[in-house]
């Protein structure tokens, strides 16, 4: 049990420090949404936070389609 929690602990710190909760809200998984400046796309963990899905291809930018993320 100590090791879980010790385990979530450093999880977090991970995520915090490398900036993975993109938006720094939470949300209802599974969703998905544009980044910001849409240069890619946000991914809803089990956890309900936003984290980095992915980066669009170059000369293109995230457009929500029917309410999903693509790079178009």
């Amino acid at each position: 049990m100590q090791f879980l929690a010790i385990a979530a602990l450093v999880a977090t710190a991970l995520a915090a420090s490398t900036g993975l909760d993109a938006r720094g809200a939470q949300c209802t998984p599974p969703s998905y949404a544009c980044k910001p400046d849409n240069s890619g796309w946000l991914v809803c963990n089990v956890d309900g936070t936003w984290l980095d899905g992915g980066k669009c291809p170059k000369k293109t930018t995230c457009k929500p389609i029917n309410n999903l993320p693509y790079c178009v």
